[in-house]
């Protein structure tokens, strides 16, 4: 039987490129919890038991052994079940090749590619499995190619801006995360490390060069921004977005406050969430400070987030908050960064000067 098999390099920039195919990782489920790439199909050949029982045949008996086991543990119904799965994601990008793998591209995915084969279908299987794919996608982050920082005081709409770029990468997307005391998705949890770096590599793979990050500190949220990149993130040229702090004020209150109460968030929950990130930062913040904006932000949650008429109130305790704390944090990180300021101005003049430069 000829087996298609796609080299990594070649099935990673598949990946990174390409969102309209089927990829099927058929490591267990706690493998892919673990690490995975996105734009991928979690559809295990093997349990986790399973795949430890085939391992150890495989280290004391051999391939053929091991094999033979795995057919053992995966038949009737359930090898039925799990072929027919496979073959409609395979037939769902019919123009696009199909690509399958596993841990080091060995036995789970050649024996998967055998039953996909044997009912009428083909499927390249990745050379070297997810191994060699995250071989690749460490590359990617490694490769130094040119980029700008997008820079600015929290609220300044940075992210907001990015959106309308064509080169892009939104990191605080792939980590879930807006990168501050306040950050969490509400209702979304964090990827793994190695999952976080992958769909940043795949990103960084997909734009090339000359594209755009916003500034960040080592850290978003439990997400660690890989030591070599966030290096050359320190001394990249930037751009710096400058906003009058009610501006900024009112730009985390339309994202952090009436986003989430039009979602349908009670505003009891969200200022519970808001009173306990405020306390976290007390000791940063002073006694007396973190207190008055706990005051403040109390009494504005006493009115309806939505209505124009009660935006002031809001505002004020953000805007005390941004100007108390965010931006000292903001001045004394930029001062520890040897960068190079490429243009300084208001968001949209920052957009005008980004989206010319991306041109020329």
């Amino acid at each position: 039987m000829t087996h298609l098999i796609m080299p990594a390099a070649e099935s990673f920039k598949l990946l990174s490129t390409t969102d309209q195919m089927a990829v099927i990782d058929v490591r267990s489920e706690i493998e892919y919890d673990k690490a995975h790439f996105g734009n991928t199909l979690n559809m295990p050949i093997l349990s986790y038991a399973h795949r430890h029982d085939v391992g150890l045949t495989y280290k004391t008996e051999g391939s053929e052994a091991a094999k033979v086991l795995g057919h053992q543990l995966v038949s009737g119904d359930y090898k039925e079940r799990m072929i027919q799965q496979w073959c409609e994601t395979i037939k769902s990008h019919p123009q696009q090749p199909a690509l399958i793998f596993c841990w080091r591209g060995g036995l789970r995915s050649r024996l998967a590619q055998d039953w996909i084969y044997q009912n009428g279908l083909e499927i390249f299987r990745v050379d070297s499995g997810y191994k060699g794919l995250r071989h690749e996608a460490l590359k990617a982050i490694e490769n130094p190619a040119p980029f700008v920082v997008l820079s600015g005081m929290t609220g300044s709409g940075k992210t907001r801006l990015g959106h309308k770029l064509r080169n892009f990468v939104d990191l605080e997307a792939l980590a879930k995360h807006r990168g501050s005391a306040f950050g969490s998705h509400f209702g979304a949890s964090q990827p793994q490390q190695a999952t976080f770096e992958n769909l940043l590599a795949q990103s960084l793979y997909h734009v090339a060069d000359n594209y755009v990050v916003e500034d960040e500190s080592p850290n978003i949220g439990r997400c660690h921004l890989p030591d070599l990149f966030y290096a050359r993130m320190v001394s990249a040229p930037m751009v710096m977005i400058e906003t009058p702090a009610r501006n900024r004020a009112m730009e985390i209150f339309k994202e952090y406050i009436q986003a989430p109460v039009a979602g349908g968030m009670p505003l009891p929950e969200l200022e519970n969430s808001f009173a306990k990130n405020i306390e976290r930062i007390r000791n940063k913040l002073g006694g007396l400070e973190c207190s008055t904006i706990k005051q403040l932000l109390s009494q504005s949650f006493q009115f309806d987030a939505l209505n124009e008429e009660y935006t002031g109130a809001y505002l004020d305790w953000i805007e005390r908050l941004l100007t108390h704390y965010y931006d000292k944090l903001y001045i004394h990180s930029l001062s520890l960064k040897s960068r190079k300021t490429l243009f300084t101005g208001s968001w949209q003049d920052c957009l005008d000067y980004l989206t010319q430069l991306h041109h020329e």
